[in-house]
């Protein structure tokens, strides 16, 4: 994990920012209210950070755009971005992966499932990872021809 341990949110309800607190107790949390995509470059530098929470707001394109405006930032390819969304905005879902959003969780969020987001992330996408090994035989056999000579 990062040294760095800062979270950014950007217009998350005061109960989903406890639950930040809670899965992180050693990191800063900074809220951020009514940001939007022109001013992340104009007024407003984000800094370093280990994670960005965005919580998903009335107009589907303001979120969208601040999506791709926090990833669009210089060195912000590789941070793990968050959107939270409330039950009845669940079509935004699709529409927050596709705009770089690494993950998305529905309200209410336990700080247990904020963890396990985040490591998931910072384990990052390894194709095959999971049939690692399967290639290798169950037992020793001696007949087994693995290439090149004895």
């Amino acid at each position: 994990m990062p040294d760095l341990q800062k979270i950014l949110a950007f217009d998350v309800d005061p109960a989903s920012l406890e639950s930040l607190r809670q899965a992180f107790p050693d990191w800063q949390v900074e809220s951020v209210n009514g940001a939007t995509t022109a001013s992340l470059d104009r007024d407003w530098d984000p800094g370093a950070a280990s994670l960005l929470v965005v919580g998903a707001r009335e107009e589907m394109a303001d979120t969208l755009g601040l999506c791709r405006g926090l990833r669009g930032q210089a060195g912000r390819n590789r941070t793990p971005l968050l959107v939270l969304v409330r039950s009845a905005q669940e079509p935004l879902v699709r529409a927050a992966l596709d705009a770089s959003a690494d993950s998305c969780l529905v309200l209410p969020v336990h700080p247990k499932e904020l963890v396990m987001m985040v490591s998931r992330a910072w384990a990052g996408n390894r194709p095959g990872h999971h049939t690692l090994g399967l290639d290798r035989p169950q037992r020793q056999d001696r007949w087994r021809d693995d290439g090149g000579e004895a």
